[in-house]
């Protein structure tokens, strides 16, 4: 990105440039935003009709850098915001709530502290049929039964080593509970290993997240694809389960990307999700039992690149919910839950714009 500047601003800016010559500072960043409608996203026959904030790929701007330390070894930051294309207002209740950290990479790995995304995110998306590294998209199906296979994504607190050793690929994470007289409470605990080899990707990762009352929430994530020239094969596994309320959570999923023309990318995918045990309502004050459930879900993209940096995309997507997971499904995307309903069925619609920078 180039600006214009003064002539003392700019010799501000170029003599550190000539005493670290090996360090650098990126702004970059993603906007985007979509139209879409969704009926019956109630599960009471309401239909809406909205911008949403991100489309495909979340909206952020952020600002990384590095200094050559010598010895093949690097300092490291990143800090990165989220925002909302159709207010501008700042996502996560944070303002750097996307990343926020610091650290060293070298021959040996990377090690950075901070705010950082845990291994189950880092694996499950990896394999998303629909992801195609554009990132998730406003309604995707991964966030079926309330967005819970991520274990909240981003660990506070953290301390996070990776490295690469030829085909294979380790994070090992860890998250400070900072309780007074306990080190587990509030901790977070997780790692991910990935095998990269020619067409082949499979991957597996783990994360744990103990509560403030000692409960334990466990999340894993087993993906595997597989490039057939211009095809890329998906299959993923994710799995959830809670200590608390004796409740578990998976999602099945298989698909498809195909590069059709030099602009022109198409994927497709089906999900499978189940719930089971204590499941109950996510975000009401008093939670609300709900019981066993299941969803099925297919959705499509077709992503149109203008440039390198721009795209239009199309999305659409049908849910079939059934049992407890209706209310999971309509508390999660209208804000309450539908209870006494046996099955639901939502179908999305949504067209959009994606920069990057």
């Amino acid at each position: 990105m180039t600006k214009q500047a003064g002539p003392w601003l700019l010799a501000g800016l170029l003599l550190p440039a000539v005493a670290a010559a090996q360090s650098s500072v990126t702004l970059y960043g993603i906007a985007s935003t979509a139209v879409r409608y969704t009926s019956n996203i109630d599960g009471l026959h309401h239909g809406k009709s909205e911008l949403v904030s991100s489309g495909i790929g979340g909206s952020r701007w952020g600002i990384k850098g590095s200094e050559d330390l010598g010895g093949g070894n690097k300092a490291v930051f990143v800090l990165e915001n989220g925002f909302g294309m159709d207010d501008g207002q700042s996502a996560y209740q944070a303002y750097w709530g996307r990343q926020a950290y610091v650290g060293m990479t070298g021959a040996w790995g990377s090690l950075t502290l901070g705010r950082q995304y845990n291994a189950v995110n880092n694996m499950g998306w990896a394999f998303n049929p629909l992801d195609q590294s554009w990132g998730n998209f406003w309604s995707d199906p991964l966030y079926t039964g309330g967005d819970v296979f991520f274990q909240g994504y981003r660990i506070d607190n953290s301390v996070v080593y990776q490295h690469r050793m030829g085909a294979v690929s380790v994070q090992l994470d860890y998250g400070f509970g900072e309780q007074a007289g306990s080190m587990a409470r509030g901790s977070t605990l997780g790692g991910g290993l990935m095998y990269q080899q020619g067409a082949l990707s499979v991957g597996g990762a783990y994360d744990q997240r103990r509560s403030n009352t000692g409960g334990m929430a466990r999340n894993y994530s087993l993906g595997a694809s597989y490039v057939m020239g211009k095809a890329t094969a998906y299959l993923g596994h994710m799995g959830r389960r809670e200590s608390d309320t004796r409740a578990h959570f998976a999602i099945t999923f298989v698909g498809l990307g195909y590069q059709l023309t030099p602009a022109l990318h198409l994927s497709g995918a089906y999900y499978r999700y189940r719930q089971n045990g204590n499941a109950a309502t996510q975000f009401q004050p008093v939670p609300v039992p709900l019981g066993k459930g299941n969803a099925d879900v297919v959705a499509a993209v077709a992503d149109y690149a203008l440039s390198k940096r721009t795209s239009l995309f199309l999305e659409a997507d049908v849910t079939r919910a059934r049992g407890g997971a209706v209310g999971r499904e309509t508390e999660y995307w209208a804000g309450l839950p539908a209870t006494g309903v046996r099955s639901s069925t939502r179908v999305g619609v949504m067209a959009g714009i994606r920069h990057s920078f």
